[in-house]
C-alpha cells in the first residue's frame, strides 16, 4: 500500500508538492496519513473540520486528529461548524468542500488528499442508482478530480483495516458509522451484507461495472464533444440541428447541458425538455429559480429570469430601440402630404412619451383596437382573423400601453395612434431586422 501510494504520487507529478490531507481521525485517513507521513519528498499538512455534530465526542474526534499530526510533527489545522448548521449528510458535503477550497487557498497547496476506497466508490453508486442517477452519475467517485486526489480508492475496506493492524496505527471509531438513518451507513450495514449473500465478491464486481461505465462515459464524451462542434453556434445550439439527431444521442446532449443546473438529472427529467424542445419552436421553460431554456429563432439556450424579464420588454423611447432582433427607430416628424412607398417600412405614429410605451411580445389578456375599427378586441381573437401563425405569435415584436397592443409590425396600427396632419406628436417608426 506504500509503494502504490507512492507511485500514485510519481504518476501525479506531486513528488516535493504541497498536499493537504483531509483527516477525520477514522481508519481510512489514519492510515492515509500514516503511509503520507512515511514519505519524505512531499510537504504534508494535516485539515481537520469539526462538523460539531456529537458535542463531546467531535472536539475528541479533533483533539486526536491534532495528536496524531504533532506526533509526527506535522502541520495541523481545523475547523469547527456553527451549532446551528443543518445536519445533513448533503450540507456536511457541500461545508466540508468549501472547507478544502479554503485550505487551498490558505495554504497554497497543490493537492488536497482525500481516503474514500473502493467500499466507498460502490457505495456512493448503490446510493446515486437507487436516487435515479443516469449512467454518467454511475462513474461515481473520481480517482482525481481537479486539485482533490484519492489514492486509496482501489483498495478494499478489508485491505485497509489489515494494515492499519499490522502496522499499529491509530484510529478511532464515529459513534455515528453505526446509525442507518444516515443513508450511507444504511448502505454499508445493510444493503451490500445482503448483496454479499449473493455475491461474496460484490465489492469486486461492482468496482469493476465503475471502471468499464467511466471508460464507455469516455467513448460517450468524445462523441458528444464532436457532435456539439456540429450543432453549436457560440453558446446556442441551432434546433433544427438538435431535432436531426438520434434519440440517444439528444439525451446525452441535454444531459451534459443540465449538468450544475438541474438538481435532478434523471431520465424522466431529462426526456421532459427533450420533449419540450422537440414541441416549441418559440418558448422557455423554468429549470430552478435563476435560469429558464429558451427555445427562440432557431436556437436553443440559457437564460437568466433577471435578464429574461428585461429582454421580454423595453420602454419605448425617442431614437434607437434594440429588442430581440429588431431595432426600432424613433423620430420625431411632419406627416408627409404624400406616403412614401411601403417598401420603405415606415410607419407614422401619434406618440405621446407621457405614457410609458412598452416594446414586448404577446402576454395573456391583451387587447387591440384594430386601425379604422370602432372597439377592443382580444389579440389571441385578431391574430386568428389575421390568419398570423401560431408559431410566429410569441415571437412578433408589440408596442403596448399596459396591456393594450397599439402597433403590430407589417400587421396593423391601433386607432389610439392614429395620426393626422393636425397632431403635434407625429412620429416615424422604422423597424430594421438584424
Amino acid at each position: 500500500m506504500l509503494n502504490s501510494v507512492k507511485k500514485f504520487i510519481s504518476d501525479n507529478n506531486l513528488n516535493n508538492k504541497t498536499i493537504l490531507l483531509g483527516l477525520s481521525g477514522g481508519i481510512d485517513s489514519s492510515v492515509l496519513f500514516e503511509i503520507l507521513s512515511e514519505i519524505k519528498d512531499i510537504n504534508l499538512i494535516v485539515i481537520h473540520l469539526n462538523h460539531n455534530w456529537r458535542g463531546l465526542e467531535s472536539k475528541k474526534d479533533e483533539e486526536f486528529a491534532y495528536n496524531l499530526a504533532k506526533s509526527k510533527n506535522i502541520p495541523f489545522y481545523s475547523e469547527m461548524l456553527d451549532e446551528n448548521v443543518k445536519k445533513t449528510e448533503t450540507t456536511a458535503r457541500e461545508l466540508r468542500y468549501e472547507f478544502f477550497e479554503r485550505c487551498r487557498e490558505k495554504f497554497n497547496a497543490d493537492a488536497v488528499f482525500l481516503a474514500h476506497n473502493k467500499n466507498d466508490n460502490v457505495e456512493t453508486l448503490i446510493y446515486r442508482l437507487i436516487k435515479g442517477s443516469g449512467p454518467k452519475g454511475l462513474k461515481s467517485i473520481s480517482k482525481v478530480r481537479d486539485f482533490y486526489f484519492r489514492p486509496l480508492i482501489d483498495f478494499e475496506r478489508d485491505e485497509i483495516i489489515n494494515y492499519a493492524k499490522e502496522n499499529n496505527v491509530k484510529y478511532i471509531i464515529d459513534s455515528s458509522n453505526s446509525n442507518t438513518k444516515y443513508k450511507r451507513n444504511l448502505i454499508r450495514n445493510e444493503i451490500i451484507p445482503l448483496m454479499r449473500e449473493i455475491n461474496p465478491e460484490v465489492i469486486n464486481s461492482i468496482s469493476s461495472f465503475i471502471k468499464l461505465n467511466v471508460m464507455h462515459q469516455d467513448i460517450i464524451e468524445k462523441v458528444l464533444d464532436d457532435t456539439k462542434k456540429e450543432i453549436f453556434d457560440g453558446d446556442k445550439i441551432l434546433r433544427d440541428k438538435f431535432l436531426s439527431l438520434d434519440k440517444e444521442i439528444k439525451y446525452e446532449i441535454i444531459n451534459s447541458l443540465m449538468q450544475g443546473v438541474l438538481k435532478n438529472r434523471d431520465y424522466k427529467n431529462i426526456e421532459k425538455i427533450v420533449n419540450f424542445i422537440e414541441e416549441n419552436n418559440s418558448k422557455k421553460i423554468s429549470l430552478n429559480n435563476e435560469l429558464f431554456l429558451k427555445v427562440y429563432d432557431n436556437k436553443i439556450y440559457f437564460v437568466t429570469k433577471k435578464d429574461e424579464k428585461t429582454k421580454d420588454e423595453l420602454i419605448l423611447k425617442e431614437g434607437k430601440n434594440k429588442f430581440l432582433n429588431y431595432e426600432f427607430i424613433i423620430e420625431k416628424t411632419i406627416l408627409p402630404s404624400v406616403f412614401p412607398n411601403s417598401k420603405d417600412n415606415l410607419q407614422y405614429l401619434n406618440l405621446d412619451f407621457k405614457n410609458k410605451y412598452k416594446i414586448r411580445t404577446k402576454k395573456t389578456g391583451d387587447k387591440i383596437q384594430p386601425f379604422g375599427s370602432a372597439g377592443l378586441q382580444k389579440l389571441k381573437t385578431y391574430f386568428i382573423k389575421k390568419k398570423i401563425p401560431f408559431e410566429l405569435r410569441d415571437k412578433i415584436p408589440l408596442i403596448c400601453l399596459n396591456d393594450e397592443v397599439l402597433f403590430i409590425p407589417n400587421v396593423t396600427v391601433s386607432e389610439k395612434l392614429r395620426v393626422d396632419k393636425n397632431q403635434k406628436n407625429c412620429y416615424s417608426l422604422k423597424i430594421i431586422k438584424e
